[in-house]
């Protein structure tokens, strides 16, 4: 008796990956704030996204240190950039004061950044909206051999100009070498590297 291999649609990979790798629309299912867990983050947002068709979430990071004045006050940085470019995609009018705590629209305290953001930005569970655009992709391997993947941390709205503002800046990057991807093809010996869902922070 004949027989052939059971492969759903939603395993099919696409352009010799996977098919939820590159430009992606996601929706936001929730935000955790880490920062207390590393020493070195004043900032560490955790998004977590689910991918449009894929029933596995990923989730993009938002952290690194302010640069600051001799007095202590924050600065413009590329972390404070980071915030905004999010802050500004979801439509979230808070931010940091002057000395990095959080403060909402009229400049009073917020004490819970995630609980915020996942009250107020976050969708329905049950009936998610895709309404953002992301960069899925996977890093080159760290010294363990270990390839991540990664979401690059900035979201677009999942509109006609949000996609081509996205895959603009994502292109400029890889023109000034800033990401760097694992090409699965050019492994050595045809062979792939171990893959993990997440890694080391995304800084630049």
């Amino acid at each position: 008796m004949e027989t052939t291999r059971f492969r759903p649609d939603d395993l099919v990979s696409s352009g010799g990956g996977s098919k939820y790798l590159g430009f992606v629309p996601v929706a936001i299912m929730d935000y955790q704030d880490k920062s207390e867990d590393f020493d070195w983050a004043d900032v560490f947002i955790e998004v977590t996204l689910q991918i449009e068709h894929s029933q596995y979430p990923r989730r993009m990071q938002v952290c690194g240190s302010y640069d600051k004045e001799p007095n202590g006050n924050i600065k413009s940085s590329s972390l404070l950039k980071r915030v905004y470019y999010l802050f500004d995609a979801i439509g979230f009018q808070g931010g940091p004061d002057k000395i990095g705590n959080w403060v909402d629209a009229d400049g009073e305290a917020i004490s819970d950044i995630a609980r915020i953001l996942s009250n107020e930005h976050a969708t329905n569970p049950l009936e998610p909206k895709f309404e953002y655009y992301a960069y899925v992709y996977k890093k080159e391997p760290t010294k363990e051999g270990k390839s991540y993947t990664e979401v690059y941390p900035r979201l677009v709205p999942n509109t006609e100009k949000g996609r081509a503002e996205l895959e603009s800046y994502i292109a400029f990057l890889k023109g000034k070498n800033l990401i760097k991807e694992f090409d699965e093809s050019t492994a050595p010996n045809g062979v792939s590297q171990p893959t993990a869902t997440a890694g080391e922070p995304t800084r630049f």
